[in-house]
């Protein structure tokens, strides 16, 4: 497979999902976020894209097992993968969970305020009542052609990658997600947006949690096979 391997796409393919992650993780920066403008903890740029990198870090880490195991014999790569992949699943997971317990927390925290008029929904309004689309709209734009840009230069590298329906399954949960959040900021009027925002970042955390579930399973497996 190596022999047939298109290497430059490749290498593409990791360096645009690489830069997919670094924007995810570094939106809060990049769309202008400031930490003494945030309220409880919420920066004005919103929670759903920095959200995405636990599942976008998952398509990373597949992409690049995969190609290590094209470089490493299988029987030196397969005792190292299991551990590693266990310990990195079991890492995100735990992060993902907390992330999605603070979300979830802060979801009720807005829904009870705008609920509770006059001065919860005044409160509310003062809090998150203006979300700003514009930069997350782009920021959302960037990382879908990133996303499209990886999964085009994947396939070109080598067909045999359609055939890992695991990669093939969480990339296309990742455009989904992509297109969910974009979705979800236009469906409301803008005073409701951080609402749906925080919505959205706890659909991508679940997401992410599960799929983090799907490798731990697939790590403790490898683990007891080399055991074994």
């Amino acid at each position: 497979m190596l022999d047939s391997m298109r290497k430059p796409f490749l290498v593409v393919a990791l360096i645009a999902i690489f830069l997919a992650v670094f924007v995810e993780l570094g939106s809060m920066a990049i769309l202008g976020s400031d930490a003494s403008t945030a309220t409880l903890g919420v920066a004005p740029s919103g929670k759903a894209i920095p959200a995405m990198a636990f599942l976008d870090g998952l398509v990373l880490y597949a992409t690049l097992i995969i190609s290590v195991a094209m470089l490493i014999p299988e029987r030196v790569q397969s005792k190292v993968q299991g551990i590693v992949t266990l310990v990195f699943a079991l890492l995100l997971v735990l992060g993902c969970l907390a992330i999605l317990i603070k979300n979830f927390t802060l979801l009720i925290v807005m829904v009870s305020l705008l609920m509770s008029p006059i001065f919860g929904t005044i409160a509310y309004l003062a809090a998150w009542g203006t979300f700003d689309t514009d930069g997350p709209r782009a920021a959302l734009s960037l990382l879908m052609t990133l996303k499209v840009v990886f999964a085009v230069c994947l396939v070109l590298a080598h067909q045999r990658f359609l055939q890992n329906k695991g990669l093939v399954l969480i990339i296309i949960t990742s455009l989904i997600s992509n297109l969910l959040i974009v979705f979800l900021y236009g469906i409301v009027p803008g005073i409701l947006v951080s609402i749906t925002d925080d919505i959205a970042a706890i659909g991508v955390g679940i997401l992410a949690i599960i799929w983090g579930g799907v490798y731990v399973i697939g790590g403790v497996v490898s683990v007891i096979k080399v055991i074994v």
